[in-house]
């Protein structure tokens, strides 16, 4: 299993004003985002240690921001596949059950 990914470019009468949006998914489920501009930025859905961390006990998971900042869309997409496990180890993911 590794991360997948998808832009979806704005669509609408006033698309010129919105940019692409790259989702960061994992079993078909939306489990991050990288930023449409550089410097590309990783953010990622991970689960809070305590439901009250943040004041909002109806949401289990929280925002959580990467350090490492990349150039290109692409290079920030190879380093997510090339430290998938390493990820996966370190940082508790949510996947909405939902779907």
């Amino acid at each position: 299993m590794n991360f997948t990914f998808k832009t979806t470019k704005p669509t609408g009468r006033y698309r010129s004003f919105s940019n692409d949006h790259h989702d960061i998914k994992l079993q078909k489920v939306e489990v991050g985002t990288i930023d449409y501009e550089a410097p590309f930025k990783i953010r990622l859905m991970v689960v809070k240690a305590d439901i009250m961390e943040d004041g909002n006990k109806n949401c289990p998971w929280k925002w959580m921001r990467l350090k490492k900042e990349f150039t290109s869309l692409q290079e920030a997409k190879d380093w997510l596949k090339a430290n998938y496990e390493q990820i996966r180890k370190q940082i508790n993911i949510y996947i909405d059950p939902r779907g």
